[in-house]
């Protein structure tokens, strides 16, 4: 029997040691399961390091089957890079297995899950950080330059047109030579910005555009799609809502996670593709599924740090 693949943004070996995962916990008496995902860790030594990575983020309990190797040490790198589905979070273990997890501590500004920071630069410029986002300045008398490490963030610039200014987030740089206001969200792979005033020049992958006012545009490793109109709903947080209007139970199940600092599973590609509508106040993100859940039916399975969504 092969496992089922459940939806999310990892990559497939990852989501594969996923799932296995919620398998063991959900079944850990099941006699046939074990020799299974033995045999499933066994093709190719990937499967054990990703369902090691899963045992140390979700914090296994004794009765998951432990891999009997030990565990690598988790260069400086690492401890910087993180794990995917962490957004940007920094990992590391200690001595005794305990995880520790922060976000970009090297950054110049940080949130964690649930927290909006709003700073102003030394240049005037105000951003305001989202939850469980990170962001580096790196401002002088020759530049002005900023990085999005993790999450999103809004900008609004101030005006110095000798200096400009350059934000840099997914592989793609975007620069303003004036006062400019603009979003930018971290996603999978890429990102999208989006543009309220003065216009700004993105460059990915080789691609240069100018993105106007009222516009916004998905970029990723592959270059810059096509722009369509600045939706508003993706911006409302900074006012303490959080706005899915007919979105995908997946792409609300993500947003919301964001917030809450928790995982979601769904089991289901149809599920996870089923077209939703919720508004909450971000403090109440905690309490969206099941707001969903009353209008359109599905079970929710709650684990450590983790949320299983599956059909009834």
């Amino acid at each position: 029997m092969s496992i089922r693949r459940p939806v999310s943004g990892l990559d497939p070996v990852m989501e594969e040691a996923t799932e296995w995962f919620v398998q063991l916990h959900e079944d850990p008496r099941d006699e046939q399961l074990r020799p299974r995902f033995e045999a499933w860790r066994a093709v190719d030594p990937g499967h054990a390091e990703a369902y090691e990575r899963v045992q140390r983020l979700w914090g296994a309990s004794a009765h998951l089957p432990a891999l009997s190797r030990t565990p690598k040490r988790l260069d400086r790198r690492a401890v910087l890079t993180g794990v995917a589905g962490l957004g940007g979070a920094a990992l590391a273990v200690t001595a005794t297995g305990r995880l520790v997890l922060g976000a970009h501590p090297f950054a110049d500004y940080r949130t964690r899950a649930g927290e909006v920071l709003q700073v102003t630069l030394q240049d005037g410029s105000n951003v305001t950080l989202s939850t469980a986002s990170a962001l580096e300045v790196d401002l002088s008398a020759q530049r002005r330059r900023l990085r999005l490490l993790a999450g999103e963030a809004w900008f609004e610039t101030a005006s110095d047109r000798a200096r400009g200014i350059v934000v840099e987030a997914g592989g793609a740089v975007i620069a303003a030579a004036d006062a400019a206001t603009f979003g930018i969200r971290l996603l999978s792979g890429g990102g999208r910005l989006s543009v309220a005033d003065q216009g700004a020049h993105l460059t990915v992958a080789g691609q240069q555009r100018r993105i106007e006012v009222g516009q916004a545009v998905g970029f990723n490793g592959r270059g810059i799609g096509a722009a369509t109109p600045l939706d508003a709903n993706d911006w409302s947080w900074r006012d303490g809502q959080l706005v899915f209007i007919n979105r995908p139970l997946a792409e609300v199940a993500a947003g919301l996670d964001r917030w809450t600092g928790q995982r979601t599973l769904i089991r289901s590609e149809t599920l996870a593709a089923r077209r939703v509508t919720l508004i909450t106040a971000t403090r109440d993100a905690a309490d969206g599924l099941e707001q969903l859940r009353r209008a359109a039916p599905f079970r929710i399975k709650r684990l450590a740090g983790l949320t299983v969504v599956r059909d009834l």
